[in-house]
């Protein structure tokens, strides 16, 4: 077992409490203490053993929080995937977003850019790359669009 720097620990502890973090979070912010590949591991194993740290946790308030900010599942996994979170997490929890919320959101970003961009075409090229962008699919867009 590695010698653990007290001061160090609680200050881990505190940063996990503060919000939801997954390991990589945590590694990158013990990197800037200088510490050992042992003694950050063992910071890690300590922390999930204590349950500040939960990779599960991490991706379900990830992606709650995701969807509200009208992001699409695209962008969403692609967030998770740059965490170093593992596939098999993120297809458990982007499967479980309720399709109501999604689509609302989806329908909510591309009304606000018809807001703001007034004098564009209800079917705009511009609205359609803004909305993939956000994270949505080819799929998720055209059948919203009004050709008409």
């Amino acid at each position: 077992m590695t010698e653990i720097p007290a001061d160090i620990m609680t200050k881990m502890e505190r940063f996990c409490a503060y919000q939801e973090r997954c390991e990589n979070d945590v590694r990158r912010k013990l990197t800037s203490f200088h510490l050992s590949e042992s003694q950050e591991d063992e910071i890690i194993r300590l922390l999930t053993d204590g349950r500040f740290i939960n990779e599960e946790r991490y991706v379900e308030s990830f992606v709650r929080s995701k969807v509200k900010a009208a992001w699409g599942r695209q962008k969403i996994v692609a967030g998770l995937r740059a965490k170093g979170i593992g596939n098999a997490l993120i297809q458990r929890f982007c499967t479980e977003i309720p399709e109501d919320d999604y689509r609302s959101q989806l329908l909510g970003a591309a009304e606000k850019w018809r807001r703001t961009h007034p004098d564009e075409p209800q079917n705009s090229p511009k609205l359609v790359r803004h909305l993939l962008s956000k994270g949505y699919a080819i799929h998720e867009i055209i059948p919203m669009l009004d050709f008409s």
